[in-house]
């Protein structure tokens, strides 16, 4: 029997962000509908992009992988060989350790990113996206979700001992790449692994995403020729997005949605955030 060898899928990860995905109100992965009419005209790399670290560039290149980057996110290819016509049984040309690991930044490419976005650079940054635990969150691990699973980003802010560790071996985190993806090869813990125990791939290929969820904040309405306050709807905050309506109207007025591109942010003495805000002026 001749041997084929091909470009196979290791694993897909998708990046969602809920600013440009979601409807008005109405949540982008509740409706099918929704879903697939948002997706067509998606591109995750507005406002992010997928850097391997050095380390993986090398492993990427040893083990015979592609990074090929979408508009959804990105996936892994590795050279594997088929070696059973009737049962496809694929296995990686160059075998792959157990404990390999394969890790990303997400590289931030939008200067107003955190406006729209439910994360607070001060305490959220950096995050652990991975597939595996590691001595520091070896108590309670919060793993990549599967693409059928609900995602919320913000689940992988990690404590401060951890954030010290991070800093320390990922020398750019800190910056303009404050993300970083890691996956293994095999965990004994998560069950999302990427290789049979055997080696090979398993036949459904490890298909992972990562949800962005957009800021909520409190609208203020005010007269652009006099600056007097209009409206507001304290306490109530209100999830910024890209596309559909959140209704807002007062004495019979409809009012538009804010844009991101300014907030305003009340934090307290140690520097928590206690209020966010959105500014509109009404002519």
């Amino acid at each position: 029997m001749s041997t084929i060898t091909t470009y196979r899928p290791l694993f897909q990860l998708d990046i969602f962000h809920k600013f440009f995905l979601d409807d008005g109100l109405t949540p982008f992965d509740t409706n099918e509908t929704i879903l697939k009419k948002q997706l067509q005209e998606y591109n995750w790399n507005s406002f992010g992009k997928i850097v391997p670290t050095v380390e993986t560039k090398v492993n990427l290149q040893n083990h015979s992988m592609l990074l090929k980057p979408s508009p959804l996110g990105f996936v892994v290819l590795i050279e594997a060989e088929l070696l059973n016509d009737t049962a496809p049984n694929y296995t990686p040309l160059i075998a792959l350790d157990q404990d390999l690991k394969l890790e990303f930044y997400i590289q931030l490419l939008d200067p107003k990113f955190y406006n729209y976005t439910d994360l607070d650079p001060a305490f959220d940054s950096p995050l652990f996206l991975s597939n595996h635990a590691t001595l520091y969150n070896a108590a309670a691990p919060v793993y990549l979700a599967r693409h059928n699973e609900e995602s919320n980003a913000k689940n992988h802010s990690v404590s401060e001992a951890f954030k010290d560790f991070l800093i320390k071996k990922y020398g750019d985190i800190r910056t303009e790449k404050p993300f970083i993806i890691s996956l293994k090869m095999r965990d004994a813990g998560s069950g999302l692994n990427l290789v049979l125990l055997n080696g090979t791939l398993p036949q459904h290929t490890p298909h992972f995403k990562i949800v962005f969820h957009n800021r909520k904040t409190i609208w203020r309405y005010y007269s652009g020729a006099t600056k007097d306050l209009i409206c507001t709807t304290e306490p109530e905050e209100k999830p910024l997005v890209q596309q559909g309506i959140v209704p807002i109207s007062n004495a019979g007025t409809d009012y538009p949605t804010p844009t991101p591109n300014r907030i305003y942010q009340d934090r307290d003495t140690d520097g928590s955030l206690i209020k966010t805000y959105s500014n509109i002026y009404i002519n």
